[in-house]
């Protein structure tokens, strides 16, 4: 007797199992079966994706000659501007230029007593920024000191027994040009007011475009 009621209660007890999941389980399916979504991207139907930042790179050079020109034959072709990209490589319209790093080299001769200090980085100002009546937008770069030397005899022309100081430089910064303007780069040096001046500096500046 008694094992005939455990037996039933065990089957009652499967029973009501089998009824609440056989509730419940359609649901859980159901919400399971709701989140597969297909996203479709194409020209009718575009999603917005993140693009990774287009790197961005152009060369300078600036010479400041007087009497002498040691410095000439360091930038041939290479000027001290460029023009800002308007639309990257894959046609997409530039928004700004957005710099991050400058860095090269620069180097004095002729005059040890000449110190160059700083370079000068400059356009125009791009959209929500305060001007406080300035007309351009100027970004400094300091120079580090200089190693100073003087040329061998046996050097090649024309660095031969040719005072000459030498520099280095590289700084992380953060500043933006628009697309379509002219970047110049000019050095800024010491000058006792003696002697010569011949100057190159040789730029690299470095950042991403920012696309529209």
């Amino acid at each position: 007797m008694h094992s005939a009621k455990r037996y039933l209660l065990i089957a009652l007890s499967f029973a009501l199992a089998l009824t609440i999941f056989a509730a419940f389980s359609p649901r859980v399916v159901h919400a399971i079966t709701a989140t597969l979504v297909q996203v479709v991207n194409n020209s009718t139907n575009p999603v917005p994706i993140a693009e990774s930042a287009v790197r961005f790179q152009a060369s300078v050079c600036r010479i400041h000659e007087g009497g002498t020109a040691t410095a000439s034959g360091y930038c041939a072709a290479t000027p001290n501007t460029f023009v800002v990209p308007t639309n990257a490589a894959t046609g997409a319209m530039v928004k700004r230029l957005v710099v991050d790093n400058v860095s090269g080299f620069c180097a004095s001769f002729n005059n040890p007593t000449v110190r160059i200090m700083h370079l000068r980085i400059f356009g125009q100002f791009t959209p929500d920024n305060v001007a406080n009546g300035a007309t351009s937008a100027e970004h400094d770069v300091p120079i580090g000191p200089p190693y100073s030397y003087i040329g061998a005899a046996d050097a090649a022309f024309p660095f031969t027994n040719t005072p000459e100081s030498d520099y280095t430089f590289g700084q992380k910064t953060s500043f933006a040009f628009n697309p379509g303007d002219t970047v110049s780069v000019f050095s800024y040096l010491f000058w006792p007011g003696d002697g010569p001046i011949d100057t190159v500096c040789k730029i690299d500046i470095d950042g991403y475009l920012e696309l529209q």
